[in-house]
């Protein structure tokens, strides 16, 4: 099991981070870079406050390419915490990964900052042990990116430059 935590100071409230993250979850085409179309599937328990109960972020712009089946294991809307299990379909065989485990949370630094923190552990496939310091290097930076990702958006209201550039990239495939 590849495990770390990830910590990441936001210039907003925790309940504008919430709107987004939670509130807002299946959008996250909206800001993550690595997800050109997100959408509501029914994926499990639907928790009191919880405006869904999962989503599916397509990860390639490709019919049936890889996508990942995500839903809440958790959920306190008071706290403003949740648990997301994201399960991975339509991936190649030497793919490593067999799920990932979020834990979200957030402390308040101030007023207009918050601390966003991403217990985040993947249950990987026992050849992906072989190559494991690199699988956790290569996920600790997606994670770090997709944090940069949330920030952004919810700072500036507008997508990453990740994002943009993804859009652009996308839509040149589409063109051509």
């Amino acid at each position: 099991m590849v495990k770390f935590t990830k910590k990441l100071t936001v210039n907003a409230s925790r309940d504008m981070i919430w709107s987004v993250f939670a509130h807002n979850f299946d959008n996250a085409y909206n800001w993550m870079a690595s997800v050109p179309k997100s959408y509501h599937q029914s994926n499990g328990e639907l928790f009191d406050g919880a405006k869904t109960d999962g989503r599916v972020c397509e990860l390639t712009t490709k019919p049936g390419g890889m996508k990942a089946s995500e839903q809440f294991l958790s959920y306190d809307e008071a706290k403003q915490t949740a648990t997301v299990k994201i399960d991975f379909v339509d991936t190649a065989s030497m793919f490593p990964v067999r799920y990932n485990i979020l834990e979200f949370s957030m402390k308040a630094v101030s007023e207009e900052q918050t601390e966003m923190i991403w217990k985040f552990r993947s249950k990987i496939k026992p050849l992906a042990y072989i190559i494991y310091p690199l699988v956790r290097k290569q996920f600790s930076t997606f994670v770090f990116e997709i944090m940069e990702e949330l920030k952004h958006y919810v700072e500036n209201g507008t997508p990453h430059p990740r994002k943009v550039k993804a859009m652009k990239k996308a839509e040149s495939f589409v063109k051509d």
